[in-house]
C-alpha cells in the first residue's frame, strides 16, 4: 500500500472509527450535506407535497430549494442540477408516472414530403409569412402525471378531472409572432366570465368544447382581415381533419392554406414537434406552483375556473414559450 494512502487513512482515522460496523467501505459515497437546515427542509417540503398528491418536477425542486436557501442567508446554494442529482439520490427519490400517434407514420412517404415537396411549398415565402396552426385538447384542472416521490412510496394523484378545454395555437416559423390563442369552451357565457370586459385570448364554445369547421372558418376568416391590413400573403400550414375544411380555401384572399399528409403530423406538423408540449409544462408548472403556495399558507385548493385557465394558458404562450423553442421546432420539420 503506498505511502500516500497510509497517510490519507490516519489523517482522517476519526472518521473511519465513527463508522458503523457493516459499513460497506466500497459503497459509493455521498459528501455531506451543504447546510443540513435546507437538506430538512426540503425533505419536509417533499414529504408535504406529496401528501398533498401534488406532483413534484425537477423544476420545482429546484425553485424551492433556492427560495429556501434565500430564507435561510446562504447565498452560494445555486440549486444547481447537480444539486438535485444528489439530493434525488439522498433522498431516494425516483421519477415515477401517476397511476402514440408516430408509430402508424410512414417514414418514406414523410421522408419524400420533406425532401421534395416542402421546398416547393415555402420558396415563394418570408420565414416570418410562414405560419403553422394546430389545436389542442387541454384537461385544464388537472396537474402533472409525472412525479418525484420516495422510492417506497406508490404512487397515486388526486382524482383525474375530464373538464378539458381546445385550444388553438398558432405560430410563425421564425417565432416572432404567436398570434393570439383560440380557446373553446362547453359554456357560452361561463359564470366566472362576469364582469369581464374582455380576454387575453380569442374564446369560442360548443357542447363539447371541440373544434368545429364553423369555429375553424370563422377563424380564418378573421385571420385573413387582418394579414390583409398587414398587405401580406401568408403559408398556412394545417393538419388534415374534418374540422379543417378544405373549401374553406375560397374565402381566403390572404391566407394560402396547405393540408399535412394523413397520418404523419407527429413528426411533420412543428407545433406538434414540442410546441405545444411547452405551452403544457408551462401551464401546469403555474398550476402546480399554485397549489404548493396554498400548501404551505394552509389554504384549501381553489377551483381553477375557465378564466383562471384562459390567463394562466395566456401568460404562458406570451411570455414561456419562447421564440427560439418554436424556431427549433419548425427546423425539426424541415
Amino acid at each position: 500500500m503506498p505511502q500516500s494512502t497510509v497517510s490519507t487513512i490516519v489523517k482522517n482515522k476519526e472518521k473511519w472509527l465513527a463508522k458503523e460496523i457493516g459499513h460497506n467501505p466500497l459503497a459509493k459515497k455521498f459528501k455531506s450535506v451543504a447546510d443540513i437546515r435546507l437538506e430538512r427542509s426540503m425533505e419536509i417540503f417533499v414529504n408535504q407535497a406529496r401528501a398533498s398528491n401534488l406532483p413534484l418536477s425537477g423544476a420545482i425542486i429546484q425553485e424551492k430549494a433556492r427560495a429556501f436557501a434565500t430564507q435561510l442567508q446562504l447565498p452560494e446554494f445555486k440549486g444547481s442540477s447537480g444539486w438535485l442529482t444528489k439530493f434525488v439520490k439522498r433522498q431516494k427519490l425516483s421519477f415515477k408516472k401517476i397511476c402514440g400517434e408516430s408509430a402508424a407514420v410512414d417514414t418514406e412517404m414523410t421522408d419524400e414530403w420533406v425532401n421534395s415537396t416542402l421546398p416547393g411549398l415555402i420558396d415563394e415565402y418570408e420565414p416570418h409569412n410562414i405560419f403553422n396552426a394546430d389545436e389542442t385538447g387541454l384537461f385544464y384542472k388537472c396537474l402533472p402525471d409525472k412525479t418525484f416521490t420516495f422510492q417506497k412510496e406508490s404512487c397515486h394523484g388526486g382524482k383525474f378531472s375530464k373538464q378539458r378545454l381546445s385550444v388553438m395555437c398558432a405560430a410563425n416559423m421564425d417565432g416572432s409572432e404567436k398570434l393570439p390563442l383560440l380557446v373553446i369552451g362547453k359554456s357560452k357565457n361561463p359564470r366566472c366570465f362576469k364582469n369581464v370586459k374582455s380576454l387575453p385570448v380569442l374564446y369560442e364554445s360548443n357542447t363539447k368544447a371541440w373544434m368545429t369547421s364553423l369555429i375553424f372558418e370563422k377563424w380564418l376568416i378573421d385571420l385573413d382581415k387582418k394579414f390583409e391590413m398587414e398587405n401580406r400573403q401568408v403559408l398556412m400550414f394545417v393538419d388534415n381533419c374534418t374540422a379543417h375544411p378544405k373549401a374553406v380555401q375560397e374565402k381566403l384572399k390572404f391566407i394560402k392554406l396547405h393540408f399535412f399528409p394523413p397520418n404523419a403530423t407527429s413528426v411533420l406538423q412543428p407545433l406538434d414537434l414540442g410546441v405545444i408540449k411547452a405551452l403544457k409544462h408551462h401551464y401546469r408548472h403555474s398550476l402546480v406552483k399554485q397549489r404548493i403556495d396554498e400548501m404551505e399558507q394552509r389554504k384549501a385548493f381553489t377551483e381553477i375556473t375557465v378564466l383562471d385557465a384562459i390567463n394562466i394558458l395566456s401568460k404562458a404562450w406570451a411570455v414561456d414559450v419562447k421564440p427560439s423553442t418554436i424556431s427549433s421546432c419548425f427546423r425539426k420539420d424541415s
